[in-house]
């Protein structure tokens, strides 16, 4: 596949994929689904979720399950901008109508570095409010 052809790839992939994120949220299959068993997945900073988790179970068990356990509603993706370049994409999202347990607007903005092979996310690299997050955890 030539490099056109690979970015090309990924964009369509990631713009399907962050659409149904907007539609439904990210909890569930759709959100979980995309990742590679394979997955390297960096939060960064210092919130409660941080650190490098490898493999899908490692990132649902190391964040995804902890932030499920805290939202009454997960927030849905509004992408403001992507750029896409062979396999690796940044996407800078809004992640609008989250809610937690705690009353908490979980609204925040996102920005991911994404790497896609074989139409699955086998690394991101998040930056995130991490104050946000905290207050989710507090």
């Amino acid at each position: 596949m030539s490099s056109d052809d690979t970015t090309a790839a990924t964009r369509a992939f990631l713009t399907d994929w962050f659409d149904r994120l907007a539609a439904s949220g990210f909890s569930g299959e759709v959100f979980l689904g995309a990742l590679s068993e394979d997955l390297v997945w960096t939060a960064t900073g210092e919130s409660p979720v941080s650190g490098t988790f490898r493999g899908k179970q490692a990132y649902a068990d190391g964040i995804w399950r902890k932030l499920d356990d805290r939202l009454e509603r997960w927030p849905r993706a509004s992408v403001l901008r992507m750029i896409v370049d062979g396999e690796w994409a940044t996407v800078e999202f809004d992640g609008v109508d989250g809610l937690g347990r705690n009353g908490l607007d979980y609204s925040m903005r996102y920005c991911w570095l994404l790497r896609v092979v074989g139409g699955e996310i086998v690394e991101v690299v998040g930056y995130y409010d991490q104050v946000k997050v905290a207050a989710l955890f507090a």
